[in-house]
């Protein structure tokens, strides 16, 4: 079917045969579309930290101590002897846990090729901040639990798992950034949906 329309500039008019074009393909952040596929992502990767923080606080292993006239505080506790070493033991226990999260986390976003893209990934990246914060406080808050002071009683006691920094809720996010940017960089597609 043609069309007919005025050519510019002159009175005549042209046949014009009516084509239509093929959208062009479109890359990129579509905010509307992945605004709300990123907010699930970011709840559910901040929950994962609840139950990360029980098994840290089950497989840290707590450092048994005893009431000592020694010790620096009155009535403080002095550990026995290799026992302080339980310290480091504990937040490297978070730190691998916390990386071996996040690098699952990462692995696991992009095998979901319709969510792919960079508000996914700082969804994710947000959510493994929460989680490693959640993981960091229930796990203290069970361990505390799991092991009360018993420091009155004058006998050797086992004194809960504690983390020495706050810095140690950053290896989760590390790890799904990481894990997402290499596996994007690995990809031949120049869409990552595809």
């Amino acid at each position: 079917m043609q069309r007919t329309r005025a050519a510019s500039g002159v009175g005549m008019t042209a046949a014009q045969p009516d084509v239509q074009q093929a959208p062009e393909p479109r890359f990129g952040v579509v905010v509307r579309a992945d605004l709300v596929p990123a907010l699930g992502v970011l709840c559910a990767v901040a929950v994962l930290g609840l139950p990360l923080g029980a098994l840290w606080s089950w497989l840290a292993p707590p450092e048994f101590v005893a009431r000592s006239a020694l010790a620096p505080t009155p009535g403080g506790v002095l550990p026995f002897v290799g026992q302080s070493e339980h310290r480091f033991d504990d937040m490297a226990t978070f730190v691998l846990f916390g990386l071996a999260a996040g690098m699952l986390v990462g692995a696991v976003l992009w095998l979901f090729r319709r969510w792919r893209g960079p508000l996914v990934l700082v969804a994710a990246v947000l959510g493994s901040l929460v989680a490693a914060w959640l993981a960091m406080r229930v796990g203290l808050w069970l361990a505390a639990a799991h092991y009360p002071d018993r420091a009155g009683t004058g006998a050797p006691f086992p004194q809960a798992p504690v983390l020495e920094s706050a810095w140690v809720i950053v290896t989760q996010p590390f790890g799904v950034a990481v894990t997402y940017c290499l596996a994007a960089a690995w990809s031949g597609a120049e869409d990552l949906r595809s």
